[in-house]
């Protein structure tokens, strides 16, 4: 089923010029006498209209371009018009729909192609993504400044995804891989991913078991549990009891303390009235005192010295009365002090047990708690072995459906390889400037001139592989521009431009465009030769413009 481009259409909206191409269904020679003619221009927008993005030059990026293209496909006729990134489509001059982004129309040419290419992007989840449009252009595209080099970089924005995976597009192609071979071989690389992953945890979970497992064997331990519990709780009701016991003591004690400091500040009061001298008084000799007891009578100088000796007695007996009772409370102070100290000995005595038996109960707590933990790693190896055991067991089942993928494409590769050796022949290239596993997408490293000739036979090689062994999938125009890089000589160059325009393997439409070539392709019949002859760097002109003005005011309405 191929796709056959009838004529394109570009337009500059803003200063409203216009050009259109017609091409032929079979080959066509886009050529000029000079360069800086459009040529590039008009081959870029050929797949740009349908969805790729292109590498414009910088004059063209300004403009207000719309492009809009004419094809058929499968007994239908189609047109697609491109403004910036939105869509409109028409199939057998009805409107069909406007699609306002590549992704959504990108879903739209996947249905009318009957294609979808779905890929691995790069980002860390792998996810499967839909391509866009240029992947279904990729291998019947080369453009002038990227396509010739050793990978294909025909298409801007195609870095999504790496080197395999759009190398693995091109069997979307030939009908050797399909969406369910990427399911499938991104859920092995998930699963051993997986797998790894699981082994790691598990072997971390080993260790942590053992360092545990080593600590409880170190300690044996073996609780009765309640009895240390009950013992817990009578050792606290015992602490708060002597704690009681401690202050009353400890009150006893200062209560003595200060009653034994007033009785030392009284007993020195004494001592010092005890030794202070009592001052003489002069008295008279005749004066005589009558003692109220036993009536005798006394002189005046006796009474002095009676009053001295009873005072003097007095103070004596306070002294041994006060000295009497420091004695006592010295003796109650040491008492109660011993009293005091052997409780605080029994305090620290329990609090130590108590220390003890909770450093036991919380080891018995710990040993426990360790347990569960061992308990649940053990669990969770368990459950990481099973998972591993089913992920190994679907990992087999998908190398065995990959094993009959493998076989297709390295069936389809060989087919390939012997298409294109035939043609590296024709081309006059030696064949050790191909890699012998060479595959459709390969980056060609080949010397010199051998290069872009190595890229037309690998497109030509590919697309006769796809007609040989999926000839009902769509195909598209071959679109190569300027073939006549890196300084290939004319005999070279005429054997690629014949190959080209003589191509008779496959019905697919073969577009090129070469300032050289229209000698042989005039010598050729059916090739539709295309000469520009407008000014250079200026494709446009607005009597095209009015020309298909009433076309481009309907199509520009739908935008």
């Amino acid at each position: 089923m191929n796709l056959i481009i009838s004529a394109i259409t570009m337009v500059d909206l803003t200063n409203k010029e216009a050009k259109r191409i017609y091409f032929s269904p079979d080959k066509n020679l886009l050529t000029s006498e000079h360069n800086h003619l459009g040529k590039s221009v008009i081959m870029k927008s050929i797949y740009y209209t349908l969805g790729a993005e292109v590498y414009y030059p910088h004059p063209i990026k300004k403009l207000n371009l719309l492009t809009y293209i004419d094809f058929s496909l499968d007994s239908h006729q189609y047109r697609i018009a491109r403004l910036k990134n939105t869509f409109v489509l028409y199939c057998d001059g009805s409107f069909c729909g406007r699609f306002p982004s590549v992704n959504e129309f990108g879903n739209e040419l996947s249905k009318l192609f009957g294609l979808e290419i779905n890929l691995v992007g790069k980002d860390q989840e792998g996810t499967i993504v839909r391509c866009p449009p240029a992947f279904y252009y990729m291998p019947y595209y080369i453009d002038q400044e990227n396509g010739w080099a050793a990978n294909s970089f025909s298409f801007d924005r195609m870095t999504q995804f790496d080197m395999p995976q759009r190398k693995s597009s091109y069997f979307f192609h030939l009908g050797v891989l399909d969406n369910r071979y990427v399911e499938i071989s991104k859920r092995q690389k998930t699963n051993s991913r997986q797998i790894n992953t699981l082994k790691t945890e598990t072997e971390k979970y080993r260790t942590v078991i053992e360092t545990l497992q080593a600590g409880l064997n170190a300690v044996q331990m073996s609780f009765d549990t309640a009895s240390l519990e009950r013992a817990i709780a009578l050792r606290q009701v015992e602490i708060k009891q002597l704690l009681g016991e401690i202050s009353k003591v400890r009150s006893d004690l200062l209560e003595a303390g200060d009653q034994l400091v007033q009785i030392l500040h009284e007993k020195e009061v004494l001592s010092k009235y005890i030794k202070k001298k009592i001052q003489k008084t002069e008295s008279s000799t005749n004066e005589t005192i009558e003692c109220p007891r036993c009536g005798m009578v006394f002189e005046q100088a006796l009474r002095q010295k009676l009053e001295k000796a009873y005072l003097l007695e007095s103070l004596h007996d306070d002294y041994t009365s006060v000295s009497g009772r420091q004695a006592q409370l010295e003796r109650k102070v040491t008492k109660l002090q011993r009293k005091f100290d052997d409780k605080q000995h029994t305090l620290a005595d329990y609090e130590k047990s108590l220390v003890s038996d909770r450093e036991s109960y919380n080891a018995y707590v710990k040993s426990k708690a360790t347990n569960q933990m061992l308990k649940e790693y053990w669990e969770q190896i368990g459950h990481n072995n099973e998972e591993i055991d089913r992920l190994k067991k679907d990992n087999v089942n998908i190398r065995k459906l990959l094993v009959s993928y493998a076989q297709e494409r390295d069936q389809a590769n060989t087919i390939y390889l012997n298409n294109l050796e035939k043609l590296l022949i024709g081309l006059d290239i030696p064949s050790d400037q191909v890699e012998e596993n060479s595959e459709p997408g390969s980056a060609l490293i080949a010397s010199g001139a051998y290069g872009p000739r190595c890229k037309v036979a690998q497109i030509l090689a590919f697309i006769e592989t796809q007609h040989r062994i999926s000839p009902d999938l769509i195909t598209f125009p071959v679109v190569i521009d300027s073939p006549n890089v890196l300084e290939q000589d004319n005999e070279h160059l005429d054997t690629v431009i014949r190959s080209l325009l003589m191509w008779d393997k496959t019905d697919n439409q073969i577009i090129v465009a070469s300032i050289q070539g229209r000698d042989i392709a005039t010598k050729i019949d059916g090739v539709n030769i295309v000469t520009l002859s407008n000014p250079q760097n200026h494709l446009f002109c607005p009597s095209e413009y009015a020309m298909y003005e009433v076309e481009i005011a309907e199509l520009f309405t739908q935008f």
